[in-house]
């Protein structure tokens, strides 16, 4: 009879334990984000389940996916509108956003930067990027007939390009545009945030249009006079790609603040930061000591658990320990139970970050008994 006392007592001891260990470290998380995939917010029926969602599952923050491939959902002169709403003159942000603050919930613009295509199908907007601008397109090959033989390559097979087309960061022209999109959205929008995502090179081959090549080539010929130390001192290209994303950002923000000082700048990048400097361009820690974000959200999207802390171990070791706070975890549910999520979710409030953020709402709607496993994690 004791013997079973105490084996009843020892497990509602260790049930306890991990109850308030788990609750004490979601607690501690000012920010709990969702990304919200821009399937979820075409109308307002899907924008109200979405926000109804958010409140039950203690989420305050929402990354809302407002331009997809190049496309917009919300209203612009600038950029096509998505496909998805050609027949509707619905504006998914300015509903969303309205009916966020009533909830209390921030809403952030969720912004794909150089990420252009990623279909078979040729963009069914005539005005779309991919189509009246071509010569904007990253590559990996300088020469401009390369481009226009992926494109009808890709037409046939979606992995030609591998994840599709990206534009040049490199290209002047894509950065001017980007920084006019930028703008129309800050003028006729008040957003709680702008969250910029494939702010990044597609691989490390990549880099390589042709314009971009010419104006880095140029940058770093001979100059006659100028001392052989000098020129060691030139940036090599590596350096130039990364700086190219550094000056979009840099310029973004100022340009941010400047209309909306309160708005939270964020970027989702490369969770080791190695990898995101050496083979994307992403130089985040540069990003955060800039202070042109406010936080950067690494897609820790790993399903194995020692990675994800290797990550987390990397980012430790190379960053000042003010920058923690401005760290919010990205887990994956789309790849992993609810089980091995909440040990990431855990795992993140050990090691004092400043919160955490799914991807994405799309497996909670799928899957709802997932979010019912995930919760006592999030309150």
């Amino acid at each position: 009879m004791n013997r079973n006392r105490n084996t009843f007592e020892r497990v509602i001891f260790v049930a306890l334990l991990f109850f308030l260990t788990s609750s004490i470290f979601a607690e501690g998380f000012d920010v709990r984000a969702l990304w919200v995939v821009r399937d979820h917010i075409i109308s307002k029926d899907k924008i109200d389940e979405v926000l109804e969602f958010a409140n039950e599952n203690n989420y305050n923050h929402l990354f809302v996916q407002i331009r997809g491939r190049g496309d917009a959902y919300y209203k612009s002169r600038l950029v096509p509108r998505s496909h998805l709403l050609t027949k509707t003159d619905f504006d998914p942000l300015a509903y969303i956003l309205k009916k966020g603050r009533r909830s209390n919930i921030k809403i952030h613009a969720w912004f794909n930067v150089y990420y252009l295509w990623s279909s078979p199908d040729i963009p069914s907007q005539a005005d779309h990027l991919l189509l009246s601008h071509p010569g904007w397109i990253d590559s990996k090959s300088p020469d401009p007939l390369d481009i226009a033989k992926t494109m009808s390559e890709m037409k046939k097979n979606r992995q030609a390009n591998g994840e599709g087309f990206y534009l040049a960061p490199t290209h002047p022209e894509v950065d001017a545009h980007l920084q006019k999109v930028l703008t129309e959205l800050l003028q006729n929008y008040s957003l709680d945030g702008i969250h910029f995502d494939y702010i990044r090179y597609h691989d490390l081959s990549w880099g390589m249009n042709p314009i971009g090549l010419k104006f880095f080539l140029n940058y770093n010929s001979s100059i006659p006079g100028l001392s052989s130390l000098e020129v060691k001192q030139k940036p090599s290209f590596a350096e130039y790609k990364r700086s190219s994303i550094t000056g979009f950002i840099s310029k973004a923000s100022t340009r941010i603040k400047a209309y909306q000082p309160d708005c939270i700048i964020s970027a989702a990048v490369k969770p080791n930061l190695f990898n995101a400097r050496n083979t994307f361009g992403q130089e985040w820690d540069v990003w955060l000591a800039g202070g042109y974000i406010d936080w950067a959200v690494p897609m820790n999207y790993t399903m194995d658990l020692s990675t994800f802390d290797k990550n987390i171990q990397i980012m430790k070791n190379n960053l000042p320990d003010k920058y923690m706070e401005r760290i919010v975890m990205g887990i994956a549910t789309y790849n992993q139970n609810a089980r091995n999520a909440g040990r990431k979710i855990y795992h993140t409030g050990k090691n004092d970050f400043g919160g955490i953020s799914i991807f994405s709402y799309t497996v909670f709607q799928d899957q709802p008994s997932y979010a019912n496993k995930l919760i006592k994690y999030l309150k």
